[in-house]
């Protein structure tokens, strides 16, 4: 290091020193900034990690951002002119442009789409019941069901370590049989055909296992389902009649097929109010119930982004295929966050502008009672610059003390909040562990801004303070 260096930070570190005496001899000034600072970050940090919180916590885990549901278009006279033209189509008999091979392999061409999973609903009533050995009662009740392709699924059913496959085990199937017991180990029999199957492989939703929990569970006195438990039903088995309904007094079909399902693991991709099971079970049920038409057409179509890619060139491309994206009610949902955390980060800002006016007053004060003695610094050698690294230098240790003491008000008043919650609210779907979340970037971004807004209401009593002649100051003179 050159002498010219060496002695340049000798000189900033006893200006550093400086600033720290100068702290040490006005401690009440200094701490008034800090509370004023500390306020201002604490509502400001409070409010942006709620948002988000809520959005990566609920609302990523309710509406996924990067996913589409494409569908066809409503037949409504009130969805304007391409639903009007659906309309009449239907009344002739024609109905909306059908879902198949054709539209799902022109969106996986799509240069901003990653995937497009297929998704199938039964086109028939289905009954199912069960649950004897779980809560001691058999359930019983109408199932919707739909299929999607395995692929989908895979990577979240390998990531959770979710043990049993999600295929089609259907086509394996040879062994005759009239009950279960002449059946190999993990297979039963469907008596509609007998022959010994595995069982269906069947996924739920978060969303069913929250609205049991929430609800379900509570009113009819049953155990909830956590962790432990969930375990435990990976591998519950039921049975479902497929064409039948509880609901229906009559056998909707002639074709009736018995089937035993297990449940195979938990999926953010199962439908949310049903089961899900692999997509060619669905075709084959719809293919020898309902007709080939119906094994043909999916329901919906899965689109999967690309990271990062926006979602408006896939609308437009769905648009003009003549489809819609199924309205999930993401975009109001995180309309009104975004809302709310814009209104509540305004009243933050408004206080970090008193706190910053407090600064600019308590500096213009305090060069006040210091001119003398900013006068005796210009005398032996400071120069203006000196002067306002001191002035400034102040003033950004009064903004970290602040952003720190922000930063850990805010923290417990949301710890506060989630330990209430968690006590007091009662259970309901999706009730996050905390609605906070203090992410490093954030933490960055309030020490920042913290340090700016003093540095800000600083700026100008500090370049006052350094125009100051040494005569000036020393006599009193403006």
């Amino acid at each position: 290091m050159s002498a010219s260096n060496a002695a340049f930070f000798r000189r900033r570190l006893g200006l550093v020193r400086l600033i720290r005496q100068n702290i040490a001899r006005a401690p009440r000034p200094f701490a008034l900034s800090v509370f004023g600072i500390t306020l201002g970050i604490a509502a400001l940090s409070f409010f942006l990690s709620l948002s988000l919180g809520m959005q990566e916590r609920v609302l990523r885990r309710i509406f996924p951002a990067d996913r589409l549901e494409v569908v066809p278009q409503k037949t409504s006279f009130d969805s304007g002119a391409a639903g009007a033209l659906d309309a009449l189509g239907s009344l002739l008999g024609a109905g909306p442009k059908p879902l198949d091979a054709q539209v799902l392999a022109t969106l996986r061409a799509h240069p901003d789409v990653q995937t497009v999973f297929p998704r199938m609903k039964v086109a028939f009533p289905v009954r199912g019941w069960g649950g004897e050995s779980l809560i001691g009662r058999t359930a019983y009740l109408d199932l919707p069901i739909d299929g999607i392709d395995p692929e989908a699924v895979a990577p979240e059913l390998r990531q959770t370590g979710q043990p049993l496959a999600f295929v089609d085990h259907e086509p394996t199937s040879n062994t005759f049989c009239t009950d279960d017991k002449g059946c190999p180990s993990g297979q039963f029999c469907d008596w509609d055909v007998n022959k010994c199957r595995p069982p269906v492989p069947v996924l739920i939703s978060p969303f069913l296992i929250e609205v049991y929990n929430s609800s379900i569970a509570k009113m009819n006195g049953l155990p909830r389902i956590n962790g432990f438990v969930l375990g435990r039903l990976r591998g519950f088995v039921f049975v479902a009649d497929l064409g039948r309904s509880f609901l229906a007094r009559k056998t909707v079909t002639d074709k009736v097929r018995y089937r035993h399902m297990v449940l195979a693991g938990v999926s953010d991709r199962a439908t949310p109010i049903g089961i899900t099971v692999p997509l060619a079970y669905v075709k084959r049920w719809n293919a020898e119930i309902a007709g080939e038409r119906a094994a043909q057409e999916y329901s919906s179509l899965s689109v999967q982004m690309k990271p990062g890619r926006p979602v408006t060139r896939v609308l437009e491309q769905v648009r003009k295929l003549g489809f819609t994206v199924e309205d999930n009610g993401a975009e109001q949902a995180g309309l009104a966050v975004l809302l709310l955390t814009a209104l509540f980060v305004l009243v933050s800002l408004s206080t970090l502008a008193v706190a910053a006016g407090s600064v600019t007053h308590t500096f213009f004060r305090a060069i006040a009672e210091r001119r003398h003695e900013l006068g005796v610094l210009r005398a032996v050698g400071a120069s203006r610059a000196d002067l306002l690294f001191i002035l400034l230098g102040e003033a950004a240790v009064i903004g970290l003390f602040g952003g720190v003491f922000g930063l850990a008000l805010a923290w417990l008043s949301a710890t506060g909040i989630d330990l209430l919650s968690r006590s007091a609210l009662p259970d309901f779907p999706f009730k996050p562990d905390s609605y906070f979340l203090f992410t490093p970037s954030l933490c960055a971004l309030a020490l920042g801004f913290s340090v700016g807004t003093c540095l800000l209401g600083a700026a100008w009593p500090a370049r006052t303070a350094a125009r100051l002649s040494p005569a000036a100051a020393l006599s009193g003179q403006r």
